[in-house]
């Protein structure tokens, strides 16, 4: 409800670009990236679903088990869509920011929703690094809070190494597949 003493210690001149839903066009949820000239890092912030939003249960119901084959796994169709969607935006912008900051760390962020688009999109950075300006793998990392079940568990081993998922206790969306969708329609709904 409120910030801690002293802040987040965002500075917001360091805010290098914010887009709404209207500049996203409901292919994924509000996101910005941010200069972190502290902790030496360029940060990409997804924020989670607003269940006001229908296009974000469209992303987030835009799956089939099976359906999307990635690197010998499989991942969720619509947030795999919505993390190349961010990364054919913004890869210009992340390059030009790593490349006049050459010892920062690219850190992707997000909460439930936005924690399965960052994970794909971290999947898919690794994948583009040459589109980053060939950034080291060890530079790359994700914290993932609250994701959905977004990929196979051959794809979470190999990637764990970049991606920090933090789920805590009962909480629902990680536990559930998104292929069930009925289920999902039925509590959302």
């Amino acid at each position: 409800m409120w910030a801690p003493p002293g802040g987040y210690g965002i500075d917001p001149y360091h805010v290098i670009l914010k887009k709404d839903y209207d500049q996203t066009q409901g292919r994924v949820t509000p996101y910005m990236i941010y200069l972190d000239h502290d902790n030496g890092d360029v940060v990409l912030a997804i924020r989670g679903l607003n269940l006001a939003k229908e296009c974000d249960y469209a992303v987030l119901l835009d799956n089939k088990l099976g359906q999307t084959k990635f690197e010998g796994g499989y991942v969720h169709n619509g947030l795999l869509k919505a993390a190349m969607w961010v990364f054919e935006e913004e890869h210009v912008v992340l390059r030009e920011l790593l490349e006049a900051n050459p010892s920062y760390s690219l850190t992707f962020v997000g909460h439930s929703l936005g924690a399965g688009v960052v994970s794909l999109l971290v999947l898919f950075v690794i994948q583009n690094r040459a589109r980053l300006g060939n950034i080291e793998r060890k530079r790359i990392r994700c914290f993932a809070i609250a994701p959905p079940r977004c990929m196979s568990l051959h794809l979470a081993v190999t990637y764990a190494d970049v991606i920090n998922s933090i789920v805590l206790q009962d909480d629902f969306l990680p536990r559930t597949t998104t292929a069930l969708e009925n289920v999902f329609k039925s509590i959302i709904w």
